[in-house]
């Protein structure tokens, strides 16, 4: 078998596995009361989901990342959009990784 055609073997089995991971889930998810504690915890998703993504960056990165991390949090507490979060931390670990 050539290497071309593996490799285009390879990205079709994975694209049919990500469709299939998604097509369960929907399926799963149609059988799944609605309400109490199932909604609470899918409400809380994807604030878990951005502190598993920022927490080892946060242990990891320096002391700008803590920082930056801290004043995302206190723009997005501010009520101002997600963006302006995200683009101000970034922003702040640029300038502050300059700096020093």
């Amino acid at each position: 078998m050539g290497e071309d055609l593996q490799v285009w073997l390879t990205i079709a089995g994975m694209a049919v596995g990500t469709l299939m991971t998604r097509i369960g889930g929907f399926w799963l998810m149609r059988l799944v009361p609605e309400g109490g504690f199932i909604s609470r915890a899918l409400n809380h998703l994807p604030g878990a989901l951005v502190i598993s993504i920022l927490a080892p960056y946060a242990l990891d990165g320096g002391w700008s990342a803590p920082v930056a991390i801290l004043v995302a949090l206190v723009v997005g507490r501010l009520g101002l959009s997600a963006i302006y979060a995200v683009f101000g931390a970034c922003a702040l670990v640029a300038i502050l990784r300059l700096a020093v």
